[in-house]
């Protein structure tokens, strides 16, 4: 008996090609000639717009690396590297947030890696209460608070705490079920671990 329910509006959202958000911004938007002037400019003409906002957090952290990755990454088993990683973080959002005209309310956050869950849950909590401390956000039945998991890296209780946290929206990969291609691929993950994620 087949109890999957797929939600036709929200396949239809996401039916559209964008750019590779684990790339934003993207390549190409890369260059000499953009400096700080340039992004407070961009800044300010965003604030006279007035639309809400959309951020993403790049946690570039993986234990292993997935060889068909073309993510910003850094392989380590080293997870104590992600606490001066969050330092620069928090900096970045603070100066960023002030810019920011407050009345605009972030309807987007998306953390993306690398492996966002390489965090302990106590990184987790404090990035998340770093973006509700400098940003204005909607509640999450408006908002779309979203977060990439490795299902071979939680637990029940782990999805529990990032609901707690805010994220109402996991996504994560799946690259084949054939033992021999998840071997090729370097990314081994039973069947059994995708559906209890």
């Amino acid at each position: 008996m087949n109890n999957n329910v797929f939600n036709l509006e929200l396949i239809e959202k996401y039916n559209a090609q964008g750019p590779r958000y684990t790339s934003y911004p993207t390549a190409i938007q890369f260059h000499n000639g953009f400096g700080e002037k340039r992004f407070s400019q961009l800044i300010e003409e965003s604030n006279i717009s007035n639309k809400d906002l959309s951020l993403y957090a790049h946690i570039p952290f993986c234990a292993n690396v997935c060889f068909y990755c073309g993510c910003n990454k850094i392989i380590t088993k080293n997870r104590q590297q992600a606490k001066k990683y969050l330092d620069y973080i928090e900096l970045e959002i603070v100066a960023v947030a002030e810019k920011i005209d407050q009345s605009r309310k972030v309807i987007q956050l998306h953390w993306g890696g690398g492996t966002p869950t390489f965090l302990s849950n106590d990184e987790q909590w404090r990035l998340m209460q770093i973006f509700k401390d400098n940003f204005n956000f909607y509640n999450d039945e408006v908002g779309e608070f979203s977060i990439e998991i490795d299902p071979r890296t939680v637990t029940t209780k782990n999805v529990k705490e990032l609901r707690k946290m805010g994220f109402n929206r996991l996504s994560f990969g799946v690259q084949d079920f054939d033992s021999q291609v998840q071997i090729a691929v370097n990314r081994v993950q039973s069947e059994e671990e995708t559906k209890l994620a």
